[in-house]
């Protein structure tokens, strides 16, 4: 049975294409002086503290179709961009999509590209198992919940570096500024993933791929408008070939918004939202096959908000308040196979780094976050049907604000998986992990997982059972009125589906069931302590069935629906969770013109009612239309119509969303 090495040699033959352009060493002059250079970290997070811990409450108290699928032996990080068939984060390694249990959805740079979306957010909105959640417009705060969990159980990556804000008062990730320049795809990983990712993959795990240059030097410029006063410009520059590539992007963000506090209380002031980017990507593959890599994404906004008024029960508007920020986040890979391929080595050292303010006066306040990071992963190709991938990491993490000053806590971890083909039909995984934290103590999870094919088709039965934790953020446990005795949060998840290739594979379903438990969740405890505290007192419960299908109506045409039922449940309180819908439905629709130069499509998206705090939240319908043409070798316009129906609704109770908008715009390319 050779079936991890066949899959090797398509992997390397597609990821080892020679280039003949030559970049000349001083990339590698400007690789080095980049991985010296003292981190300022980017990817702002434009919330306060008191609305984080207000959505923190409200989410704990209240509490690529088909699905993609992995094995095979894993390869060194890929030179050139990732073969459409492959991914990198189910096995933390580049692997072929065929055999694993784990659900995974791949969304790329291509398909991010032709909507048009500037926000990443909004390209992920309504994706399956995807809530999206905005405090207002361009800017606000936004979360990202998987499958129900909280929005601080989605671990964020960069190329795998976690981008979790570690000065966020649970550590959740604040998707609001980040935009979809210099990316090359989206990995969405659903289920419990502590194994390989550690703490605060308990919902799953979201990660960003930057692109890599590939072929002659190209550059790109597009400059876009539309609706709301929104300006967006952007510069790429990339190259690469055999031995070196890159890829560089800035991009500049500016709109004048709606009110942040919805207009139906009053609120008629605009809310201004200015957003500056740059991202990078260096390679070099030096002569004795040492692959070193480097990530970069910078940031810097300021975003408008509003806020609420004693007394008062909706959001108002506020004249002078605004966050503004700054982040970085960095890391340097060295990679290298050994044993001729059998052993590959995989050295990773990362940096994020979180400055924030809210500008309001008098009471102006700042947040500080960093963490650092250092890990070691070694794939070990035991024979022809079985790979080992073990692994160590340590991770430092520090905060501090105007009220508390500077702490820090430490988690250092070990693990390993084995996967296994027993024939051409069965394949599974097996993993463990333990980790210990320097505040909450030791956790240990597991994760297993199953594919089975039923017919040469390609038709399988998937399933995976495995567990996640989510260590206390410093705000929790050692900032002023936290709890230094607080555990970390634990969950129990599986899942098991059914896979089906119909009409020569032009049309693919897949229907999978889920369930999440979870326990030791940190809410507030009115009963410990004098005056209450933060405790491991809270259990929830989430389930659900996820339905896809992908139909290539013609050659020209292709129809993708998902449909997600989601049953989150705080267990000690019967309540639904906040902010997530029973019931969403997405449909995108794209059609390519005879001519081959010109695309249309549409975008349905259905969200069901949900409750926030003690409000309901009418069920809403969004309708976008979008067009691009390539208008000759160098010219491309595309033009997006959003809220066609201009559906008034709010995804956070008391905040407002933009109406029917129209943008346009044009890419140069040479």
């Amino acid at each position: 049975m050779r079936f991890i090495n066949r899959e090797a040699v398509q992997i390397r033959s597609l990821m080892s294409r020679n280039q003949n352009t030559n970049l000349g060493h001083s990339l590698l002059v400007w690789l080095l002086a980049l991985s010296l250079a003292h981190p300022v970290w980017s990817q702002e997070n434009s919330t306060t503290q008191k609305q984080q811990e207000q959505q923190q409450q409200q989410e704990q108290a209240d509490p690529a179709i088909p699905e993609t699928v992995v094995t095979g032996r894993p390869n060194l990080f890929p030179r050139n961009p990732l073969d459409p068939n492959a991914v990198l984060t189910i096995n933390r390694s580049t692997s072929l999509s065929k055999y694993s249990g784990s659900s995974v959805s791949v969304v790329s740079g291509e398909e991010l590209s032709r909507e048009g979306r500037g926000s990443l957010a909004d390209a992920l909105r309504g994706r399956l198992g995807i809530d999206v959640v905005r405090s207002g417009g361009a800017g606000a705060a936004t979360s990202l919940f998987l499958r129900g969990a909280n929005s601080a159980h989605t671990k964020v990556l960069l190329d795998g570096m976690p981008l979790n804000d570690p000065s966020n008062a649970s550590r959740s990730f604040d998707f609001a500024n980040l935009t979809t320049e210099n990316i090359e795809r989206v990995e969405i990983l659903r289920g419990p993933q502590s194994v390989l990712y550690g703490s605060d993959a308990i919902g799953g795990v979201v990660n960003i791929i930057t692109k890599r240059g590939n072929g002659d030097p190209t550059l790109t410029y597009k400059a876009a408008g539309g609706s709301f006063g929104t300006s967006v410009q952007s510069l790429t520059q990339s190259a690469g070939d055999d031995r070196h590539y890159y890829s560089i992007a800035g991009s500049f963000v500016d709109t004048h918004n709606v009110s942040q506090a919805n207009s139906r209380f009053g609120n008629t002031e605009s809310d201004d939202f200015y957003s500056a980017n740059l991202s990078a990507r260096i390679g070099w593959i030096t002569e004795n096959e040492w692959n070193i890599d480097y990530v970069l994404r910078y940031n810097s906004s300021r975003a408008e908000i509003d806020d609420w008024n004693f007394g008062d029960p909706n959001p108002v508007d506020n004249l002078i308040r605004a966050n503004v920020g700054r982040s970085f986040a960095n890391r340097i890979l060295f990679e290298r196979s050994t044993m001729d391929g059998r052993l590959d080595h995989r050295f990773t050292m990362g940096l994020t780094d979180y400055d924030r303010e809210d500008t309001d006066t008098p009471w102006d306040s700042f947040y500080r976050g960093q963490t650092r990071l250092a890990e070691y992963q070694a794939d070990y190709t035991v024979n022809d049907f079985n790979l080992l991938t073990i692994g160590a990491g340590y991770q430092h993490e520090e905060a501090s604000s105007e009220s508390n000053p500077l702490a820090a806590q430490t988690i250092a971890s070990v693990f390993a998986q084995d996967q296994i083909s027993f024939s051409e039909q069965l394949h599974a995984g097996i993993g463990f992990r333990h980790d210990d934290h320097s505040a909450a103590g030791k956790a240990d999870t597991y994760r297993m997982n199953l594919a089975y094919h039923l017919n040469e088709s390609g038709d399988m039965i998937h399933a995976a059972l495995g567990t996640g934790f989510r260590a206390p953020a410093l705000a929790e446990n050692l900032f002023a009125f936290g709890n230094p005795n607080l555990a970390p949060e634990e969950s129990r998840g599986w899942e098991v589906g059914i896979t089906r290739y119909l009409n020569e594979k032009m049309i693919v379903l897949d229907a999978t069931y889920f369930r999440n438990d979870f326990r030791n969740l940190i809410v507030w405890d009115p009963s410990a302590g004098l005056w209450g505290m933060l405790n491991n007192v809270g259990h929830a419960q989430s389930s659900g069935v996820e339905l896809t299908a992908d139909w290539q109506l013609s050659k020209q045409t292709k129809l993708r629906a998902m449909y997600t039922f989601t049953n989150a449940i705080d267990l000690d309180s019967g309540l639904e969770l906040a902010r997530r819908p029973r019931n969403k439905v997405n449909v995108t629709l794209r059609h390519n013109l005879e001519d081959s130069r010109t695309s249309v499509g549409l975008r349905y998206l259905l969200v069901g009612s949900r409750r926030d705090g003690g409000n309901s939240l009418a069920p809403y319908t969004l309708l976008d239309v979008f067009a691009d043409r390539q208008l000759d070798d160098h010219w491309s316009a595309f033009l997006r119509f959003e809220n066609v129906l201009d559906t008034q609704y709010e995804e956070v109770f008391g905040y407002g969303t933009r109406g029917f908008g129209v943008y346009a715009g044009l890419t140069y390319t040479r």
